[in-house]
C-alpha cells in the first residue's frame, strides 16, 4: 500500500515543477531571443573590426614600403653627392722638392 500512496506524490511534485517552469519558459525564450539577437550583432561588428584590422595592415604595409622607397633614394643622393664631392676633396699635388743647397 505504500507504493500507492508514493507514486501520486512523486506525479504531483513532477506536474508541480512542470507548471513552475512553464511560466518562466516564456521569460527564457524572451531572453534566448535577445542574446540570439546580441550574438549576431558581435558576430557583425567582429567581421567590421576584421574588415578594419586588414585595412590598416594593408595601409602601414604600403607606409613601410613608401618609407623604404624614400630611404634608397636618400641614400643614392647622398651617395651622388659624396662622389661629387670627392675631387674637391682631392689634395693638391705636392710641390717638387727643391734641390738640397750645398
Amino acid at each position: 500500500m505504500r507504493k500507492l500512496t508514493v507514486r501520486p506524490v512523486l506525479l504531483a511534485a513532477a506536474f508541480g515543477a512542470v507548471a513552475m517552469l512553464g511560466g518562466c519558459g516564456e521569460d527564457l525564450k524572451k531572453e534566448n531571443e535577445q542574446l540570439k539577437a546580441q550574438v549576431g550583432t558581435l558576430q557583425k561588428e567582429n567581421a567590421d573590426l576584421k574588415g578594419q584590422v586588414a585595412a590598416a595592415k594593408a595601409e602601414a604595409e604600403k607606409v613601410k614600403q613608401d618609407l623604404e622607397n624614400s630611404k634608397q633614394e636618400f641614400e643614392a643622393k647622398i651617395e651622388d653627392l659624396q662622389k661629387k664631392a670627392a675631387p674637391a676633396k682631392a689634395p693638391a699635388k705636392a710641390p717638387a722638392k727643391v734641390p738640397a743647397k750645398r
